[in-house]
């Protein structure tokens, strides 16, 4: 499976698990989170902060990194984002569609680009200088880290909430 192909499965993938999730506990949080292999969201968090982190995380990234000669690329707050953006109150198949149209978007965006610009160089928090290859890599794997954050979340709610939560 081609890069591409993985950035542009994502939303299909996050709403299978998103689908898992009872409505009324789109919110719930465990009162432990130990072990969760991403941030701490609800699985409305998740969606909000794959959204925000799309369009004003690695849209922006990607850009500068095209346009900017190495610039100092910032990391974003995730649960400042979740305050600002007050992820519990959002419509989960507005967001869902907003995400999807933003990856659509960035993967459009970035099979347009010339082979010269996969080795454009900038400078991101701790990772030190990249490539623009490598921060398309860093975005795959923030996307397998919230879907893994979802499947230990799914976890949770079934030991937790006594949920028999379907497999598929």
């Amino acid at each position: 499976m081609n890069i591409f192909t993985t950035l542009r499965a994502m939303p299909d993938r996050f709403e299978q698990l998103l689908a898992q999730v009872p409505g009324d506990c789109l919110n719930w949080e465990p009162a432990n989170w130990a072990g969760i292999p991403s941030e701490r969201f609800s699985a409305l968090g998740h969606l909000g902060h794959l959204l925000d982190i799309e369009t004003l995380g690695y849209q922006v990234r990607i850009q500068r990194t095209l346009d900017e000669t190495l610039p100092q690329l910032v990391s974003l707050d995730g649960y400042q984002l979740a305050q600002d953006n007050d992820y519990p109150h959002q419509d989960p198949a507005v967001q869902l569609a907003r995400f999807r149209a933003a990856r659509t978007h960035t993967v459009s965006w970035l099979q347009g680009l010339p082979p010269s610009a996969w080795g454009r160089r900038a400078h991101y928090g701790n990772y030190g200088e990249i490539t623009l290859d490598g921060l398309v890599r860093l975005l795959v794997s923030h996307d397998h880290q919230h879907l893994a954050g979802m499947q230990w979340l799914l976890m949770r709610l079934n030991a937790d909430q006594g949920l028999h939560l379907p497999l598929a």
